[in-house]
């Protein structure tokens, strides 16, 4: 495991964080800024001499905390939405402009997402019966129909409220289609990518697929989860596999390498570096076809990181393309950290990182089937293990049967991956393959049979949320358990 820039995320990490719980002002995060910089300044000049430099040289590691913990204040108090009161000087305005970010089919009718103009980002989740909108849509609401969701006195919704205006979402409520006026359309690129996978979505669902297959796939392939019933969802969640529902690393991984399999031929002919390229490209293009969820940004930067050191024939470090991949994600938005995904998909890649070479007590080289067996299983404990603590706080359940769900349902998941894609891809080019909808067709019955069966209902998932503290005393054990077992490497590194 290499250390690369895990001091300077986990710096801008605690700097965010604290400008998030004191509601610091911008100017503030001068104050480690200034010590940092002079300190920087020091050591530059006293390193002269060679002797001053050995001495000084350990204290490089304080200017890089302070600097980033003071950029992490910068950042998270410019990023903080203000509330409406804030934003329009005390006087709440009878009507306010939105863009629409997202759209959930209940139902009702519509559950909408909203982000209020002039607010620097804040956001509204508004229950409705209107079927007009779409993402991109830019609509005129009014205010009084809004209420603070820290006014929500219930028990889910005091226990939902904090991963809501961790997200930005600080307005909740009900408004009647007849009051929500429909006033254009955002520009923005991301809604150019918005209605391009609106249209492969449309080609799954009017394919001959069955209904459930054709939103299996928009959820899996497309990261579009608004047509899987509760039903399914709660199967999926009480075995363990709920991971295999959202485009996560995992996805982007079999895409990534699918993708590296197509591009066989231009390794025939020496020119495997644009295959890389290529590859690179259409994974880019795929992440921000479906939505740029942090999850897949982070993997996709990643595997960028990793297609860029093996094109320029040098060893890549795991660690470092995650932490890169984390600094890169907090800078452009700091609101991620306190996203559950965000945070869900760091710890099970950062813990697989840090123990699974090490605890796999197959030798690869005299073992190499069982070594890749072996190893699969130790990749389900872990990931499941590092991570059980975050589903318990935000999700209140811990699911027991996630060992066998996943070792034996998992390995299916590249096949079926892979027929959905060139099924996908044809459908796109105008013409439908039956025999492999046959296939995804009976590939998802006997996923989801499996995953019933595996899962007993409700009987092997146990009801608890763990309280903060928990979550933090097993984050820090875990970070003392890497820090252990990869000492050795870690000097390594630094000699």
């Amino acid at each position: 495991m290499h250390r690369g820039p895990l001091i300077p995320v986990v710096s801008l990490a605690a700097g965010i964080t604290l400008s998030k719980i004191a509601e610091l002002p911008w100017w503030f995060g001068a104050i480690p800024i200034v010590p940092a910089i002079a300190l920087h300044a020091y050591i530059l000049k006293a390193s002269i001499d060679p002797v001053a430099a050995f001495k000084w040289g350990k204290w490089h590691i304080l200017w890089v905390i302070l600097l980033f913990i003071g950029i992490g204040i910068i950042d998270e108090s410019l990023s903080r939405p203000n509330s409406l009161e804030q934003s329009h000087g005390g006087v709440v305005p009878p009507t306010v402009y939105c863009e629409v970010t997202g759209v959930l089919t209940k139902t009702y009718g519509e559950r909408i997402d909203v982000k209020i103009e002039g607010t620097n980002g804040a956001k509204a989740r508004i229950r409705t019966g209107i079927k007009e909108v779409s993402p991109g849509d830019i609509i005129r609401i009014p205010t009084n129909r809004l209420k603070d969701v820290a006014s929500d006195t219930t028990e889910i919704g005091r226990k939902i409220m904090p991963m809501m205006k961790a997200s930005g979402i600080l307005y909740s409520g009900s408004i009647q289609p007849k009051y929500i006026e429909v006033v254009g359309k955002s520009n923005s690129p991301r809604y150019f990518f918005a209605e391009i996978r609106e249209r492969i979505e449309t080609n799954i669902e009017r394919s001959h697929l069955s209904k459930s297959t054709s939103d299996f796939l928009n959820a899996i392939l497309m990261g579009d989860k608004t047509g899987l019933n509760e039903k399914t969802r709660l199967t999926f969640v009480n075995g363990g596999m709920a991971h295999m529902l959202a485009l996560s690393g995992l996805h982007i991984g079999i895409l990534a390498g699918f993708l590296l399999f197509l591009m066989w031929p231009l390794k025939l002919i020496g020119h495997y570096k644009w295959g890389y390229m290529v590859a690179l490209l259409l994974l880019w293009l795929y992440v921000a076809v479906t939505g740029m969820s942090y999850s897949s940004v982070r993997a996709c930067i990643m595997t960028t990181f990793a297609f860029i050191g093996i094109m320029a024939e040098r060893k890549n470090f795991a660690g470092s393309s995650l932490f890169s991949a984390c600094l890169l994600i907090l800078i452009i938005d700091p609101g991620a950290l306190f996203d559950a995904g965000f945070q869900l998909s760091v710890v099970c890649v950062g813990s697989l990182i840090a123990f699974a070479s090490h605890l796999n007590p197959i030798g690869h080289r005299n073992h190499p089937k069982l070594y890749v067996l072996c190893g699969f299983l130790i990749t389900t404990m872990i990931a499941t293990g590092a991570s059980w603590v975050l589903t318990s706080y935000y999700f209140s359940q811990v699911p027991l049967m996630f060992l066998p769900a996943n070792f034996i349902l998992l390995p299916l998941l590249p096949i079926y991956l892979s027929f959905a894609v060139v099924f996908v891809v044809a459908l796109c080019l105008g013409f439908e393959i039956g025999w492999i909808a046959n296939i995804l067709d009976l590939g998802y019955v006997g996923l989801l049979k499996s995953v019933e069966w595996l899962s007993c209902g409700t009987e092997f998932v146990v009801d608890y949320q763990i309280p903060l503290w928990g979550v933090i005393f097993w984050m820090l054990l875990l970070s003392f358990g890497a820090y252990i077992i990869n000492r050795k490497n870690l000097k390594i590194v630094r000699n």
